[in-house]
């Protein structure tokens, strides 16, 4: 399928918070941090929510931005559930609604509702066209909500899913979609506004919170594929696939009835195919799949691609343990694989040169040439003017099965640095580009000379260097076959001023190779290299007993708008990788990273920025991989999906924290695979007084882990701020296999008062833990301060359940979960304890 491209600037969201905006940490009550209506424009890039929460609102008050129809007083701010985390009361037959720019595409309307009474009627959530019109609404009826029967007293997660193209919604209530592909009720081309109330004599008062509204980004590249099963019947052969007599293939709920993925296997006596042809094209293409085999004997086609004319371009097989690259005259390894163990495959076709790049989970696979001293690639297996066609195959011989989920072809959505180009090797530049020479100074002077929307182009070199600044309107062109390489010496990387970088909170972190401070429309990407040259020994900083100090970051990208960094392959930080930080506009896509360098080298780092999108991004790190977090406003706005987490050794898969400043809003992650994380695979953290609402993961595969989920609102011993509050946090779709312990959500008892999470979603969740434990423990004390890394509670004691702990919280719904022990297992499935308005 082919879908619009966009870049930072131009990709069109809009979101309402209403129950999720932070305050500072002295309590005020803060605004929007854009315009003062509480709309902050970034280019194309729109968001749109309440300058004040709920939490943040006096009870008794209709909250700005909200508007009450109907009776007087039958919409206001109420202290429920408690006078922390409070809601919006809508009694009798008034209703509330909050009103908002148009939008279009695909639109998604979410709340938590508190139904005081089952039998209604009255609508709990209802999105609203440019006339008033009722679009889309979940309703009780008669005792019944979305034809199922309705509980009182109780919090109902709801989210619509509105298509105004083909105008259609789908509705999901608790994480299951129980309509989908409805009409809509009446047509709209836009929707404009959200409301819930209007209820009759009976129906009993709702209670609103984590309330928001947003439309989904566009993705930032046309698919020429992109297959996800997910929507696609189970047992049904897959839509679009070419299967031989000789194969089955169908959907399957693998690894969750949330996640499908098509699994393939021989039905006759020979070779079982199954190919996805798409147009033929030519220039560079990129295909990736994430597959896995259930034996580690045999062989299977974990992904090949032919030309239109049936040649074969490339065929990695997994073969008898190893993933290997049938070249036609040998069968080069690339790798070892195991049995039973997700992998993504990422392959960049070059069609014009006939050769291709291999990524694994985000390693790049090199072949050893001596005739490709710098960036080596694989040569093509057969030559071909195009590449047409995906295929997948399990061999005659063998009787196992090969899944096969989010198969992906698109090509480069910018093939050629865009406007006037600056040749660093041409004079008056002349960097010299031998990976010897300092070449920092030549580069610097091309970028200052850059004419706006122009691109100062690296090619065919090494480019040695230490900090470069970027300026606005202008790409960084880094071409497949240069590499940016990052000085060692200490002195080529100088401090930049922190407080004009809006990073004087950062602590020590003063230094980088790629910089830019206040600039707009800022792009680096080009399919080449970045090196951070980070392997110093003075750099390890834990084993050194040196600072953050002498350590530049490998990107940092700071008080901007629209950042696009694209197209590259990062690897070997001396620091964290790409830090955009109080950036409004931010696009991370194709990015490969690889920087498992001892100590503290973090992936990405989304610090105090809105509007942000991350997407086909696959990150092998020694510490935290993708993480989020807040020194000073906070996050707002932001998805990650369509990518792989394939290593951390010492740390968390996704993480919001450690640094929990400001706030954490209005975030999802989906359709990621998450590897061989030494914590926990997603990690949700309040420690220093942040605000958190509304955190999404959904269709989230955890292969080996310390722990699937780990969320926390507390207070570590070094803040000085009391614990904030974490509401709205959902856990859909998440399949968890060798996770070691289980998972954990906890608050806080700290001087007598309870802090608490709100509003816990667990909802079609399956793992599977190493179990056997033969007592059951005591439960584990309070969190005491300490770093909170995931084994905090468990390094000293042993949970009370073999699946899920979770205490001090206040509405958890369960759904779906299931966890199987592999040893026999005394303690029960799930623990709760202080945890109140339980649906299960």
């Amino acid at each position: 399928m082919r879908g619009g491209a966009v870049t930072a600037g131009l990709l069109v969201a809009a979101l309402v918070a209403g129950g999720c905006t932070s305050r500072p940490r002295g309590g005020a009550e803060r605004g929007s941090p854009g315009a003062p209506d509480g709309r902050a424009s970034t280019g194309g890039l729109t968001w749109s929510y309440d300058a004040s929460d709920f939490n943040g609102s006096a009870p008794g008050e209709v909250p700005g931005g909200w508007a009450a129809d109907g009776p007087a007083g039958g919409v206001a701010v109420a202290e429920f559930p408690d006078a922390v985390n409070r809601s919006l009361k809508v009694a009798g037959a008034a209703s509330a609604v909050r009103r908002f720019g148009p939008l279009d595409g695909t639109v998604e309307v979410a709340a938590r509702v508190f139904v005081e009474r089952p039998g209604g009627p009255v609508d709990l959530l209802a999105a609203r066209g440019p006339e008033g019109q009722v679009v889309a609404s979940v309703a009780l009826r008669d005792g019944q909500l979305a034809n199922q029967p309705a509980q009182g007293d109780r919090w109902y997660a709801l989210r619509l899913v509105l298509r105004t193209d083909v105008q259609r919604y789908d509705v999901f209530v608790d994480g299951q979609q129980v309509v989908a592909a409805q009409p809509f009720q009446q047509r709209a081309t836009a929707l404009t506004a959200v409301a819930a109330g209007g209820g009759g004599p009976d129906a009993g008062a709702l209670y609103l919170d984590d309330v928001n509204a947003h439309r989904n980004p566009d993705p930032s590249v046309g698919y020429l594929v992109l297959d996800r099963f997910d929507d696609a019947p189970t047992g049904a052969p897959p839509p679009g696939y070419q299967v031989n007599k000789e194969a089955r293939a169908q959907v399957a709920a693998l690894p969750s009835a949330l996640d499908r993925s098509l699994l393939l296997s021989r039905a006759g006596k020979g070779d079982a195919t199954a190919v996805r042809p798409f147009t033929p094209t030519g220039g560079t293409v990129i295909v990736q799949a994430t597959v896995r085999t259930d034996k580690s004997s045999g062989t299977r086609l974990a992904l090949g691609v032919q030309g239109s004319g049936g040649q074969t371009v490339a065929n990695l097989e997994f073969s008898e343990g190893k993933l290997v690259y049938d070249t036609g005259r040998s069968r080069d390894e690339l790798m070892s694989f195991a049995a039973n163990r997700w992998y993504t495959i990422r392959l960049v076709l070059d069609v014009p040169a006939q050769r291709f790049d291999v990524y694994v989970d985000g390693r790049r696979l090199e072949p050893i040439d001596p005739n490709q001293q710098r960036v080596p690639r694989w040569a093509f297996r057969d030559g071909a003017d195009d590449v047409g066609r995906l295929s997948f195959g399990v061999g005659s011989q063998d009787t196992g099965t090969l899944a096969i989920d989010k198969v992906m072809a698109y090509t480069n959505p910018v093939a050629a640095p865009p406007g006037p180009v600056v040749d660093v090797r041409k004079a008056p530049y002349d960097a010299v580009g031998d990976g010897v020479a300092d070449d920092t100074a030549a580069l610097q002077r091309a970028i200052d000379a850059v004419p706006a929307n122009g691109s100062v182009v690296l090619s065919g070199g090494v480019f040695k260097t230490g900090t470069i600044r970027l300026k606005s309107n202008m790409t960084l062109w880094i071409a497949r076959d240069a590499i940016l390489l990052g000085t060692r010496e200490d002195s080529a990387y100088p401090f930049f001023d922190a407080e004009a970088a809006g990073m004087e909170n950062f602590g020590n972190r003063r230094r980088s190779l790629i910089l830019s401070v206040g600039a707009e429309n800022v792009r680096v990407e080009g399919g080449g290299t970045v090196d951070g040259n980070g392997g110093k020994p003075e750099w390890a900083i834990e084993r050194s007993g040196g600072t953050d100090t002498i350590r530049p970051t490998l990107m940092t990208l700071t008080k901007g708008r629209n950042v696009t960094v694209r197209n590259l392959h990062v690897r070997n930080a001396a620091a964290w990788a790409i830090v955009p930080a109080a950036v409004d506009g931010v696009l991370i896509a194709d990015v490969n990273i690889d920087s498992n360098l001892y100590a503290n080298r973090d992936g990405i780092d989304i610090v105090d920025s809105r509007g942000v999108l991350v997407e086909r991004v696959n990150v092998w790190t020694d510490d935290d991989a993708i993480c989020f977090k807040s020194y000073n406003t906070g996050v707002d706005g932001a998805v990650v999906r369509l990518s792989t987490v394939g290593h951390s050794e010492r740390a968390n898969g996704v993480k919001f924290g450690t640094e929990s400043r400001g706030s954490f809003r209005n975030v999802v992650i989906e359709d990621v695979l998450v590897k061989n994380t030494d914590k926990a695979a997603l990690t949700v953290l309040s420690v220093d007084g942040a605000t958190i609402s509304n955190i999404t993961f959904r269709r989230i595969t955890v292969d080996r882990a310390l722990r699937a989920f780990f969320v926390l609102a507390g207070k570590r011993t070094e803040s000085s701020a009391k614990p904030g509050w974490i509401s709205g946090v959902s856990f859909e779709g998440v399949t968890a296999t060798g996770v070691a312990e289980p998972s954990l959500a906890t608050g806080q008892i700290l001087d007598g008062t309870t802090y608490r999470l709100y509003g816990l979603l667990l909802s079609d969740v399956q793992q599977t833990v190493p179990g056997g434990v033969r007592k059951i423990p005591a439960e584990p004390g309070e969190y005491t301060g300490a770093y909170p890394e995931s084994s905090f509670l468990t390094s000293n004691s042993t949970p009370p359940a073999y699946g899920f702990f979770i205490r001090h919280v206040d509405a958890v719904t369960i759904r779906g979960v299931t966890t199987s022990a592999l040893a026999g297992d005394v303690r029960q499935h799930i623990a709760l304890s202080d945890v109140s308005r339980i649906v299960r």
